[in-house]
């Protein structure tokens, strides 16, 4: 009689501590993750105004420099990333640099709203990177804001990995982004 009760009590502990594990496992491998965003260079590259292709007037002209560094513990298939600059800024030139090479993920900057720049990212491996470098002209406040769209457990985290003597020059801005449908 004890024996039936010792494996009765045996293999019901056993089903329990089993699914608590596979519960537990589940809920860490599940849970909010972040991406890391590192804002890597910001820099002055003409104070004076300066006339572009089409004819308009840019009173100067800012170089500013993203990392996006997949942390996550899985494969992402792609997702939408936003970087936003000054309301009375102008995304004047962007590209992106990545082990694909140049160019590869594409960037598209905002016709409705010319500081709005956005970028789809496919195929984004554990481990890897993609740098993205904006010009960016008619900079008053010098803030920047970058967040993600169409994501499921994960969120960007933006670190500033300039020189101290660099950082005074921008700032994150606390700004919420609307997403447009």
């Amino acid at each position: 009689m004890i024996m039936e009760w010792t494996i009765v009590i045996t293999l019901l502990g056993g089903g329990l501590a089993g699914s608590l594990l596979t519960n537990g496992w589940n809920s860490w491998q599940t849970r909010m993750q972040k991406m890391d965003c590192h804002y890597m260079e910001d820099d002055i590259l003409s104070k004076i105004p300066q006339v572009n292709d089409a004819n308009e007037v840019h009173q100067n002209l800012h170089l500013k420099r993203f990392k996006i560094i997949n942390t996550t513990n899985r494969d992402i298939p792609n997702f939408r990333i936003i970087f936003q600059f000054d309301s009375t800024a102008i995304i004047t030139e962007c590209y992106s640099q990545s082990k694909e090479g140049f160019n590869r993920q594409r960037i598209k900057q905002n016709r409705t709203n010319p500081n709005e720049a956005e970028a789809l990212v496919r195929n984004f491996n554990r481990g890897d990177s993609i740098e993205y470098t904006f010009k960016v002209a008619n900079v008053s406040e010098n803030k920047y804001y970058v967040t993600e769209a169409d994501c499921i457990g994960f969120r960007i985290e933006c670190t500033d990995k300039r020189t101290d003597s660099k950082k005074i020059k921008s700032e994150r801005s606390d700004q919420v982004l609307i997403i447009r449908k």
